[in-house]
């Protein structure tokens, strides 16, 4: 895409509702970066307070700011469609509006945009309320498949950059409960697109309870087993949380994992960040332990299955997930079946152990 003299070269979209004074060190993050030639569309969500005087405020100051007033949507997905409609730079990038940026943020997105890079993202440091710093990404949670991007959420908004044109092409962003951020990357990755990474933390992002992404329920399922008698499934349920067969489906996680990241790695797909050498599969695989954890069952739960109208109910053990639709759950559960042969198969064992009939007692 061709620059032309006198647009921005990069439109940087800030959703934002009554966020008052505080909006202004954000704002003032992206003016202090050490590329000047970018646009600020901040998209007032029928904010109440005097959030649109300090954003006015701020635009006398830096004329690169500009304030867009919207309807209350209630959602950042509206505000963030109507930024990108107004967007005339050929890159752009996202901010939230409790984040910040380091001055180098927007360099780090131009220097992956210039290698040829469609999607980009940065590492982030998180700070609590205070300032404080609470936790940084590491080098290796910048790799990148589609795979991985199918599981879980990757990058937050304030990490991700794109060229221009990309969001449309497929569909835009899309309101709903929440993790609006992994529904529309993961549309982009179907469509092709591929993230290049930098491990650079160039974000801060607010580490707060309060804010949306810690509010997200969990409207979906991941089936372990499924059963016709809900006793059989509540047997299994028991069975695991009292550590049945606990070693032997830690070994075969370990080792379905072990498989899983070497194919993972070897694929031409598998993005590295640009600005580190290191060997990711020790620390993937080490993470990928520590995220099971000691307790691997704790919000296992019985489920009665969303069936077809006049079919016989079935009953699932299953996991909650937390993603944007139920076609997305489908995919993970069918990911996960694919990547984790030996631990379903030794839980398809354990289903079929709680489904048998109890052995009669002699007289």
């Amino acid at each position: 895409m061709d620059h032309s003299p006198g647009q921005p070269r990069i439109s940087v979209i800030c959703p934002t509702y009554n966020r008052s004074r505080p909006i202004l060190h954000t704002l003032a993050s992206v003016s202090a970066q050490t590329v000047t030639d970018w646009e600020m569309l901040v998209v007032s969500d029928g904010s109440t307070d005097d959030t649109d005087a300090c954003v006015r405020e701020a635009a006398l100051a830096d004329p690169r700011i500009r304030l867009l007033r919207a309807e209350r949507h209630g959602h950042p997905s509206g505000p963030r469609n109507l930024g990108l409609a107004e967007a005339r730079g050929e890159v752009v990038a996202y901010l939230d509006h409790d984040d910040r940026w380091r001055p180098d943020h927007l360099a780090v997105v131009l220097s992956l945009i210039d290698a040829g890079a469609e999607l980009v993202a940065t590492g982030f440091e998180l700070q609590d309320p205070q300032g404080r710093a609470t936790a940084v990404s590491r080098p290796y949670e910048m790799c990148w498949h589609p795979e991985f991007q199918l599981l879980g959420v990757v990058f937050e908004p304030s990490r991700v950059a794109h060229r221009r044109g990309l969001a449309e092409r497929v569909g835009g962003w899309r309101a709903g409960a929440g993790l609006e951020d992994w529904d529309l990357w993961l549309r982009m990755t179907d469509a092709g697109a591929r993230f290049a990474t930098a491990a650079e933390r160039t974000t801060v992002l607010l580490d707060d309870a309060g804010t949306r992404r810690h509010r997200i329920p969990a409207r979906h399922w991941l089936p372990l087993a499924a059963f016709d008698d809900p006793r059989a499934a509540h047997t299994m349920l028991e069975r695991l949380r009292s550590g049945h067969a606990e070693s032997a489906l830690t070994a075969a996680q370990a080792a379905d994992t072990a498989e899983w990241l070497a194919r993972l790695t070897a694929d031409p797909e598998f993005t590295r960040p640009t600005d580190w050498a290191g060997d990711p599969v020790p620390e993937l695989a080490e993470a990928r332990r520590a995220a099971a954890g000691a307790e691997r069952w704790p919000e296992l739960a019985v489920v009665r299955e969303r069936g077809a109208a006049g079919a016989r109910p079935r009953f699932l053990l299953a996991q909650p997930v937390r993603c944007a639709d139920g076609r997305h759950a489908d995919r993970i559960a069918a990911l996960l079946r694919h990547t984790q042969p030996r631990l379903f198969a030794l839980l398809d064992a354990i289903a079929a152990e709680s489904a048998a009939p109890a052995p009669a007692v002699a007289r």
